[in-house]
């Protein structure tokens, strides 16, 4: 028996980047179906529009051109369009049929059969959010092709017999042309290959500098959301633009441990009658902001004894924990803290602790010290306030200075 039965009809969607294939329910109990196709450009765009009326709900599954052809529909017509999460959809995730044509009938089905509550529902970016998202995405983009310029420097070096080369000097533009003046020198077709690659790593290197300005951009222009993501430890200019693009201000989410699922750092259950264990992490997420938070809790565990992010690392690792799994452990603290803390428009209470100077150098290394001013006063008062007695601390503990008497 059909559970929802509060629309005239229901729309199926299932898109690749040129063309969509769609299913129809209609009629009595919504028992009726028709199939249709159209393209992904303007006119075929505006034909799915004129299709579509009060009364009417749309799904599709959230992909390359997803966003953009929900946000259309939204704006154009008077239908309930909703993007739904793939990997959620299990009755097409599991399925050993797939074309076009059934998996659209199996999402306009999920309108019918399954409670709106459970629907996999996945919120749709704006256009300054999807921008934003891809500049994310881009920046991991040059990231990953330096490294394999880098790996392919240092394999040709050690092809040529000199395998003690470093890779963190072929990261360097001087000390890898050096090296290879210095090693490659005799065979021509050696050098050649070494100085194109270094002349990649160039362009990669103006290109990457040119994303990282564009990083800040976006962190100026959500100067309160920066602001607390930046005062976690180990948190750089990547992690807090990643989770910024993503998170936003936080409303997207319901808890701490939904943004964790989110970003694919929950562990995977395995339940067998009254027990429950838990395994290792789903990796079923955002790989851009599980990748950079990752990083930053390894950059948060190495800092000073007393940073709390670094003693939850320290204790792991007594009861026996390997480094890895430490590491994740702090990666997901870290990513419930930046739920709250952008939710809450507050500081890490560490970092308040630390004074307003030290949390300054920090935003200036990143360049980004012009986010200080956005600081609330009262937080902003209580940091000076903490600047200042340990000044005076520090002066009292300095050892006197008396001039020698002849």
């Amino acid at each position: 028996m059909p559970i929802n039965m509060q629309y005239e009809r229901a729309f199926g969607l299932d898109l690749s980047k040129k063309t969509f294939h769609g299913c129809i329910l209609d009629g009595p109990d919504l028992a009726n179906r028709h199939f249709f196709t159209g393209d992904m450009g303007p006119k075929g765009k505006a034909k799915l529009a004129g299709r579509l009326c009060k009364g009417d709900i749309v799904l599709l599954e959230a992909g390359t051109p997803s966003f953009s052809l929900a946000r259309f529909l939204i704006e154009s017509t008077e239908a309930e369009v909703t993007v739904l999460n793939p990997a959620k959809l299990y009755n097409i995730f599991n399925s050993t049929l797939k074309t076009d044509k059934t998996d659209s009938e199996k999402i306009a089905r999920i309108a019918r059969n399954m409670p709106k509550d459970e629907w996999p529902v996945v919120s749709i970016p704006t256009m300054t959010e999807q921008a934003e998202r891809a500049a994310v995405t881009f920046e991991v983009f040059l990231a990953e092709e330096q490294t394999m310029l880098v790996n392919r420097l240092h394999a040709l070096f050690n092809l040529m017999g000199y395998p003690f080369v470093k890779k963190s000097d072929l990261k360097v533009e001087d000390k890898r042309l050096k090296l290879a003046n210095e090693y490659l020198c005799e065979t021509l077709i050696a050098i050649e290959q070494a100085i194109m690659l270094s002349d990649q790593l160039v362009q990669l290197a103006n290109q990457m500098e040119q994303c990282q300005q564009t990083l800040r951009e976006i962190c100026l222009s959500h100067p309160i959301q920066a602001l607390s993501l930046f005062s976690l430890p180990g948190v750089g200019l990547m992690t807090a633009s990643s989770q910024i693009a993503y998170l936003n201000d936080g409303s997207r989410f319901d808890s701490p441990d939904s943004y964790v699922n989110y970003v694919g750092l929950s562990e995977r259950r395995f339940d067998s009658g009254n027990k429950v264990s838990k395994g290792h992490i789903t990796h079923m997420g955002n790989k851009c902001i599980r990748r950079n938070i990752i990083q930053a809790a390894w950059s948060a565990s190495r800092k000073s004894s007393h940073n709390p992010l670094s003693v939850k690392y320290n204790d792991l690792r007594a009861k026996g924990k390997c480094k890895q799994v430490a590491a994740v452990a702090v990666a997901k603290k870290m990513v419930q803290l930046s739920y709250i803390l952008v939710k809450n428009n507050d500081i890490y209470e560490f970092t308040k602790q630390q004074g307003l100077e030290s949390f300054r150098k920090k935003l200036r290394y990143h360049k980004l010290e012009g986010l200080i001013d956005f600081l609330p006063e009262f937080t902003r008062r209580k940091m000076e306030e903490i600047d200042k007695s340990k000044k005076k601390e520090a002066a009292a503990t300095a050892p006197s200075r008396t001039k020698k008497v002849k």
